[in-house]
């Protein structure tokens, strides 16, 4: 059965009619998911989420998927709106001593390399954020896009990974710059499965954290979080650190 975590950031700012599918509730729930019927139920919102803007998809079942939702390094997380899967966010690890090969964006952006060679703790990318299309409220989508980054933040401090990794679509940039301090990293590329160029930004723990001082409290992770948080992706990172995945590039 796929995990509940101990994450419920309050959404005060939406009025009660916009911050719930049923209008009742303050918060989402958020759960690594793990059963095969939780996974193929986020695959296929991801499949609705990239037909829905435009990207011409092959889906098996409706299930959008590719390679990297099969490793063992990676983990998928799904948010929760009163029982109802409303968005999804799949993270990829790459242990310090892997090569690159665990991460989705790796063989698109030859700058990555360079980065990596810097940093003593590994990497984690942020990939395949998906929001149900059925959600038209603008307000709530940008509130559980905010949520799904949160936890996305959450993950990278239970595994202790040095870097952040997220390729992400033109009117998504200045979100991440502003909110996380988040740099580009190389040239904009055709990552699949659009045909625009896609921009590769990462930061480090250490400034996101510094620029979450200057937010709302919606980036404040508790220590009760990252505990939580650990417990739920410990198999990734056990399988993450294993010595048959320890390749250098």
């Amino acid at each position: 059965m796929s995990q509940p975590l101990a994450f419920r950031p309050r959404q005060d700012t939406l009025p009660t009619e916009e911050g719930s599918w049923h209008g009742d509730a303050k918060n989402f729930d958020l759960r690594a998911l793990s059963s095969s019927s939780d996974i193929r139920e986020a695959l296929r919102l991801r499949g609705r989420a990239y037909s829905g803007i435009g990207y011409n998809i092959d889906c098996v079942d409706g299930e959008y998927r590719d390679e990297f939702d099969d490793m063992p390094t990676t983990v998928l997380l799904g948010a929760y709106d009163q029982n109802r899967l409303v968005g999804c966010v799949r993270l990829c690890f790459s242990h310090p001593r892997q090569s690159l090969s665990t991460l989705p964006c790796a063989s698109h952006y030859p700058a990555l390399n360079d980065v990596k060679a810097q940093q003593p703790n590994g990497l984690v990318e942020v990939s395949r954020l998906s929001i149900e299309p059925g959600l038209n409220n603008v307000s709530y989508r940008t509130t559980l896009y905010a949520f799904l980054v949160r936890a996305s933040l959450t993950a990278a401090l239970a595994a202790g990974v040095s870097m952040l990794l997220i390729a992400t679509r033109p009117d998504w940039v200045r979100f991440y710059t502003y909110m996380l301090g988040f740099k580009q990293i190389g040239d904009a590329a055709l990552y699949p499965p659009g045909d625009f160029k896609i921009t590769l930004l990462g930061g480090s723990l250490e400034q996101a954290q510094m620029r979450q001082k200057l937010q709302n409290r919606f980036f404040k992770i508790s220590n009760e979080e990252i505990a939580s948080m650990e417990r739920a992706i410990a198999p990734a990172m056990a399988r993450t650190a294993a010595p048959e995945l320890r390749v250098v590039s």
